[in-house]
């Protein structure tokens, strides 16, 4: 058994049971023989989409929480961590803002960059731009195995 990190979305109409939690990359995470991590840091904060209900929020360390998992995410196939960088196409804006998703269906980059962008309600730059009206000057995904 190991130390996971895990968050729970935070709609309250999300049809994920509220038992369900969403797992967050941690590279090597320790066996539940050991203490819990101290992580994150206290500024550490995470625009993370729910794949079941696609609504966004900001997770800080207080939303996270440590559960024994007998596999770490990393170990389990079919369940992709992805990063989506967005720049902002706001005119003056120079605003970059990742969003992150746990994806178990197998989402290539460009559809895990299109989910973002039809998330609810609508992505946002740290500026508070609506990217479905101001538009995005750039965007790149990728896997990642750390948040």
């Amino acid at each position: 058994m190991y130390w996971q990190p895990v968050v729970r979305c935070k709609n309250p109409d999300c049809p994920t049971p509220s038992a369900a939690r969403i797992r967050l990359p941690y590279p090597d995470p320790p066996m539940v023989t050991a203490d819990q991590p101290m992580w994150p840091a206290d500024a550490w904060k995470l625009h993370l989409i729910c794949r079941d209900c696609d609504h966004w929020y900001i997770y800080d360390k207080n939303d996270v929480q440590w559960a024994k998992v007998t596999l770490p995410l990393a170990d389990q196939s079919g369940f992709t961590f992805w990063s989506v960088d967005i720049e902002c196409g706001e005119p003056g804006c120079s605003s970059r803002t990742q969003w992150h998703v746990l994806d178990n269906s197998g989402m290539s980059e460009m559809e895990v960059g299109e989910f973002v962008l039809r998330a609810d309600p609508v992505a946002v730059c740290e500026n508070d731009h609506a990217f479905g009206i101001a538009g995005v000057k750039s965007q790149s995904a990728k896997m990642v195995s750390s948040v």
